[in-house]
């Protein structure tokens, strides 16, 4: 069966996902923690991709991200790719992959994007690692709400517009994140960057795709019901 073909758009918003094989942990250590993100900011600089948000967990990253040009994000993520596994299996005296196959992509509708972006910081408290997001060391909120800085974090347009200073910005980040999502909020960004679907509303899709809007739909899995 032919691959799904990827649907990237220079400048648009993408909610990107990549497991580790059979769900293997990736990040042992701080040290690894810190090597992936030193690297992420090379290769994002390398490749022209500007990076709005990340969370690394135990056995999966997420990140947001804006690619500039149609191959920026397949080069970011095949070359980030292949050097951790090396330093991976060379630390671990290990040999062949570490990654479950390719990462999914999710278009993101610019209305949708904090929602996203929430979505991705607030992970490690969905998955049960810690009870707030600021306890968790490995993920972009702290640079959302001043506790760090990341000088290849590139903040999206919609973040800038939370207010006029970063004070501003980042005190209603904060709050935005602490009122959490609603689970179908949740399940529906799931379910999109899972089959690597856009997560758009039908009147962007008719904007963004021409009309077209059998891209943004997810179909149930398995084989169609015969009649």
């Amino acid at each position: 069966m032919a691959r799904q073909a990827r649907i990237v758009i220079p400048g648009q918003a993408m909610h990107v996902l990549v497991r580790g094989n059979n769900r293997e942990i990736l990040f042992h250590e701080p040290a690894d923690y810190t090597i992936y993100l030193d690297w992420l900011g090379t290769a994002a600089a390398q490749f022209s991709v500007a990076v709005h948000a990340y969370a690394l967990m135990p056995n999966h990253v997420h990140l947001l991200v804006s690619p500039k040009e149609p191959m920026s994000l397949s080069k970011l993520m095949q070359s980030l790719g292949r050097r951790y596994a090396q330093f991976f299996n060379q630390k671990h005296g290990r040999t062949g992959t570490i990654w479950e196959g390719r990462y999914r992509s999710s278009i993101i509708d610019p209305d949708y994007l904090l929602r996203c972006q929430r979505y991705i910081e607030l992970n490690p408290v969905r998955s049960g690692l810690e009870s707030r997001p600021a306890d968790y060391s490995w993920t972009s909120y702290a640079s959302h709400i001043g506790g760090k800085a990341e000088a290849w974090l590139q903040d999206h347009p919609r973040f800038w517009g939370l207010g006029n200073t970063p004070f501003e910005r980042q005190m209603a980040w904060a709050d935005f994140v602490k009122e959490g999502a609603p689970h179908w909020e949740d399940r529906a960004i799931t379910e999109a960057v899972l089959r690597s679907k856009p997560w758009v509303s039908p009147d962007y899709a008719k904007t963004l795709f021409k009309g077209d809007l059998e891209a943004i739909q997810i179909r149930p899995r398995g084989r169609p019901i015969k009649q």
